[in-house]
Parts: C-alpha cells; structure tokens; sequence
C-alpha cells in the first residue's frame, strides 16, 4: 500500500514538473517573438506543441511564420491552431500589438 502511494506521489511530482517546463517553453517563445526573433520563437514553440498541442503555440508559430513572409507556414499553423481548438481567439495569445 505504502508502494502504490508513493509510486503516485512521484507520478504526480513528474506531471508538474514537466507541465512547469511546457509552460517554461511557451514563455520562451511568446519572449522570442516580443523581440521579432521569430526563427528562434518557431523553434522554441515548435518543441513546446511535441509536448503540449496548444492552439496559442501554433497561432503564433503563424504569426511568426508571416513576419519571416513563410506564407504556407503560417497558413498551416493557423489551420493547426483551429483544428485544436474551432472557438480560439488570438487575444489569448500573451502578446500586445
């Protein structure tokens, strides 16, 4: 019994942290484009969405996308974005214009 807590409590520890660290790298990226480093920003939110599939990732990626003027990139990010999720709105991106 003491065995099965335990291997829980660690499980548990496990998902935070690595929950800690996606959103760790979807600061990084939101960081990245703020500075119009937008090859580094796809970088950043393309290993974050291996992780985590969050329409905000890849709504960004297209913004990213279009300012490097890769128009079929940001098409594709921007279609991933509301294949996630059909009710997504750019205002929750975490960036100001």
């Amino acid at each position: 019994m003491i065995k099965r807590w335990l291997a829980l409590q660690v499980a548990a520890v496990l998902l935070a942290s690595t929950a800690s660290v996606a959103a760790a790298d979807y600061t990084a990226g939101v960081s990245l484009y703020k500075k119009q480093r937008y090859a580094e920003c796809i970088e950043e939110l393309k290993r974050y969405t291996e992780k985590t599939p969050d329409p905000r990732a890849y709504y960004l990626m297209g913004y990213a996308s279009y300012k490097r003027r890769d128009f079929s990139g940001a098409r594709e990010n921007f279609k991933k974005a509301y294949l996630i999720d059909p009710d997504f709105r750019p205002s929750s991106l975490g960036i100001k214009k």
